[in-house]
Formats: structure tokens, C-alpha cells, sequence
């Protein structure tokens, strides 16, 4: 991304959040309205400057593309996709005034844009979202590979990481097209494929918090694969103990708690496997202060952060899915939660960051 290009999308994205979180104070709005201000007509191409998406989803600033990999430029084009805006063009002469409002436009969360003298926005003319297939019916397409891993895995001591990258790159693929994350996950069904439908919908939240965090692809296509097979180890524990519809024994829940080390042993007999995914297997129900389990010495063991970032996406699949014993919890309900035991059982930087992703994007 050019440089000027790079800062125009910084102080949009800035202006936005400031709007959003501080409706009654303009101060911060204006120092990034007035910074855009003079990006533009730096970048003004005769009398129009323009903000394009196109179909490949990158974005055309003045007619340079822009890839939506960074973490802000990816905020300012899933908003703008969200809002099915396909064009922005801003003529010569457009006032600080236009840009701050303008960015109040942006920020909402309805469709609703204000009239402009020098902004105009052309919206996508596609079918509404409720006239074509919803984004998690195609996630769906996906179980089938996640089934068919875990199967190899489980049965025949084996991996098709052909089929793993396919999935892994797959769900990569569809946070980065869609605006709300939370279309993605599949509703659970109360049946086997249970497991394969929360080991999918980890796997999404846990690559947006790697997203988010601006981490490279090959990062965060590690933390998807970890996330993705996080649960390998119920794999091994007996079925009757899975498709339990109410709470477990005191013996149950003893067994139910070996599937991280069984899912760390299954791992590590395989080939080409990232060393991370046997981590995450082993770590993912440990808790930030040390506790949790597999037991271990606090002070000899610290989870590592892709276990963090995944054992956070594990805590909201899990509770927005419901327990046997539990309905599913609120968006709200489940980020107070999080909150209230960021620095205890979560890291608190990854809480804070999780939050502001899923408030976000």
C-alpha cells in the first residue's frame, strides 16, 4: 500500500472509531477529518478522488490497489462492504464538516448516508442478503472436509494435509469477505456433527483474532489448523460421553478432561503437523493464571498465546452454542464474561482485542 494511501485509510478507519466511541467529542473527529482533508486533495486526480472495492476484494484508491491485509484497511473495506458501498468519490471543494459527518455515516451501524455537496456514494446494486444463500450455509460445505480429517486422524493415524489447508484456507478465505463474522458460525444441532461444527466456528473466531492482531498469513493459518483440530483428543473418549444431553458425573467430567492430552499425543504421531496445533491440543482448557487443566506447575508452564487466542474463541463458541444443562448465552452476556475474567482465566490484551474485533468488524 502507498504510503499516503495507507495514512488516507488509518485517519478514516480513526475518524470512524472516534465517532463511535465518542459521539459528544468532536475534538479527536476533527484532527482526523482535517488530516484527511489535506490527504485528499494531496491524491485529487483532476476533480474527483475515488474509493472503489472491486469484485477480487481489494480496494482502488485513485486507481491504486489496495489489499485489505492489514488490520485497518481490512476494518475500512469489510465496512464499506457491509454497507454495500461499492464506490466513493469526492469532489474538489468537499469541507471538514462533510468528512466528520461523513464518518458519523460510516460509524453507524445503519444504512442511512446524509446528503452530501462534494460526497457522493454509489451502493451495490446485487441481491439483498436475504435473497441469496447465507454465509454460514456455505461454512457448511466445509464440515464435510472437517469430518473427513478428523476421521483420518482418529481411525487411520493419519492427516491429508491437502484437505486440511483446504479448509484452514477456506475459512480464512470467508472472514475476510464477510463483515459480520457472526453470520459464519454454524448453528449446532444437537447431533454428532457437533464437534466438527464447533472445531469449524473455533477456527474462525480463533483466525479473526489473528487478523485482528495484524499477524502475517503463515501465523494465522497456523492458529486456524491449531484451532481447527483443538478437540482432536474427544475423538477418543467414548461416544455416549459426547452426545450426553445433561450435566456429567464427577467420573465423566475426570474423563472428559484427558481429551487435551489425548489430542496432544494424536498429533504429535503425525507427519507435517504444526508443532503449534499439538500445543493448543494440550493447552486450550488451561487457564491464563495457570490453573485450569491438564494440571500443571504454574510457574513451570505458561499457556502460549495461540492457546490463549483459541481458548478465548473455545469460551464463545461453547457458550453462545449452549451447555445441556445451560441455553445459549447473549453476545453481550458472553463478552461481560470475558471481561469480567480477563487477567485470571484470559489474557487480557487478547480479551480486549477479541472484543473490539467482534464489536468491530
Amino acid at each position: 500500500m502507498e504510503e499516503e494511501e495507507a495514512k488516507l485509510v488509518s485517519c478514516f478507519v480513526s475518524g470512524m472509531s472516534s465517532y463511535r466511541l465518542h459521539p459528544d467529542n468532536r475534538q479527536s473527529v476533527s484532527r482526523y477529518a482535517a488530516e484527511s482533508l489535506d490527504i485528499i486533495k494531496a491524491l485529487h486526480i483532476e476533480h474527483f478522488f475515488t474509493i472503489t472495492l472491486s469484485d477480487d476484494n481489494s480496494m482502488l484508491i485513485n486507481g491504486v490497489r489496495v489489499s485489505p491485509d492489514k488490520p485497518k484497511a481490512k476494518k475500512f473495506f469489510l465496512k464499506l462492504r457491509h454497507k454495500g458501498i461499492v464506490t466513493i468519490v469526492i469532489s474538489k471543494g468537499v469541507r471538514m464538516d462533510e468528512l466528520e459527518r461523513f464518518f458519523g455515516d460510516l460509524a453507524s451501524s445503519s444504512d442511512f448516508f446524509h446528503s452530501y455537496a462534494h460526497i457522493a456514494v454509489k451502493r451495490s446494486d446485487k441481491p439483498h442478503s436475504s435473497d441469496v444463500l447465507h454465509p454460514w450455509q456455505v461454512m457448511k460445505d466445509d464440515l464435510l472436509h472437517v469430518k473427513r480429517v478428523y476421521r483420518d486422524i482418529s481411525v487411520y493415524g493419519s492427516i491429508d494435509m491437502t484437505t486440511a489447508d483446504a479448509v484452514v484456507g477456506s475459512i480464512m478465505a470467508s472472514s475476510r469477505k464477510e463483515g459480520h463474522i457472526l453470520n459464519l458460525l454454524v448453528p449446532m444441532k444437537g447431533d454428532a456433527d457437533d464437534l466438527y461444527i464447533h472445531s469449524s466456528n473455533v477456527a474462525m473466531l480463533s483466525i479473526v483474532q489473528g487478523e485482528y492482531l495484524g499477524f502475517g498469513s503463515a501465523l494465522v493459518y497456523d492458529i486456524g489448523f491449531a484451532a481447527l483440530l483443538h478437540d482432536i483428543g474427544k475423538t477418543r473418549l467414548p461416544a455416549t460421553l459426547l452426545d450426553r444431553q445433561d450435566s456429567l458425573s464427577e467420573t465423566e467430567w475426570t474423563v472428559m478432561k484427558k481429551h487435551p492430552v489425548y489430542g496432544a499425543a494424536l498429533l504429535a504421531s503425525l507427519n507435517k503437523v504444526p508443532e503449534i496445533a499439538m500445543v493448543v491440543a494440550y493447552e486450550h482448557h488451561m487457564k491464563y493464571d495457570g490453573t485450569g487443566y491438564p494440571e500443571t506447575r504454574r510457574m513451570v508452564r505458561k499457556q502460549h498465546i495461540v492457546s490463549q487466542i483459541v481458548a478465548i474463541a473455545d469460551f464463545y463458541c461453547t457458550l453462545s452454542a449452549g451447555l445441556p444443562q445451560r441455553k445459549p448465552l447473549s453476545n453481550t452476556s458472553i463478552m461481560g464474561l470475558l471481561l469480567e475474567t480477563a487477567g485470571t482465566e484470559f489474557n487480557p490484551v487478547l480479551v480486549d482485542n477479541f472484543v473490539r474485533a467482534m464489536g468491530e468488524i
